[in-house]
């Protein structure tokens, strides 16, 4: 008889199961892992992922309504690789219920009041639409240069651009965000402002909607 196991670990972090905080690790999880939510009908389940490994090897992630974290795996799994990941997938937990708001609640300000007032921009004017695309990729930037404070960062880096941020943030094993639309957005915004181009009515909407989806879930 086999006297393998499965590999188990269970973890608690407090404010896990909120809809906001879920939502930030399901989308690390599958930056990370390339994690799939799965159906799961245990009465207390919230979230259940798929961590889908090297060599078809697996591993589950699941979340109850009291900020519990059940992780298991296969005996497939060694060990060490076992406790590294779930060491992993605990951290980037714990990073998913702070909020930046909560950390630099004065400076976030700006982010937020720059995008009310891109919110009342006319998109059907070529010149504003111009304007809301600058003003939601500026609070892009200024979300990620107050993330890059709160881990002590200072100095020149704080003044690179989006691209380096975001590598900056990821080496210190921080998600960011929709990441690869953060980065179209200031492509289009540099469009825009070393060559005049004019992005067109759905651009400029779809640019803004994604700036609040970033900033609210920062």
């Amino acid at each position: 008889m086999s006297t393998h196991k499965s590999h188990k670990r269970q973890a608690t972090v407090s404010g896990i199961s909120s809809k906001e905080a879920i939502d930030r690790l399901k989308y690390a999880l599958e930056r990370k892992f390339n994690s799939h939510r799965v159906e799961d009908k245990g009465k207390y389940v919230i979230y259940h992922g798929r961590l889908n490994l090297e060599d078809k090897k697996d591993m589950h992630v699941r979340i109850h309504t009291t900020d519990t974290i059940y992780i298991s795996g296969t005996p497939s799994i060694s060990l060490e690789d076992f406790k590294g990941i779930a060491t992993e997938v605990v951290r980037l937990a714990q990073e998913c219920v702070k909020k930046l708001i909560d950390a630099r609640p004065i400076t976030l300000q700006r982010a937020g009041c720059i995008l009310e007032f891109a919110e009342n921009l006319n998109p059907d004017n070529e010149f504003e639409r111009m304007v809301m695309v600058i003003l939601a990729d500026t609070s892009n930037e200024i979300i990620l240069t107050e993330k890059m404070k709160t881990l002590g960062i200072k100095g020149p880096p704080l003044d690179e651009g989006i691209p380096d941020k975001i590598k900056r943030l990821e080496k210190k094993g921080i998600p960011v965000y929709k990441e690869t639309e953060i980065k179209n957005i200031r492509d289009l915004r540099n469009d825009i402002v070393h060559s005049g181009n004019i992005p067109d009515k759905k651009q400029a909407v779809d640019t803004l909607k994604l700036a609040k989806e970033i900033f609210e879930k920062a």
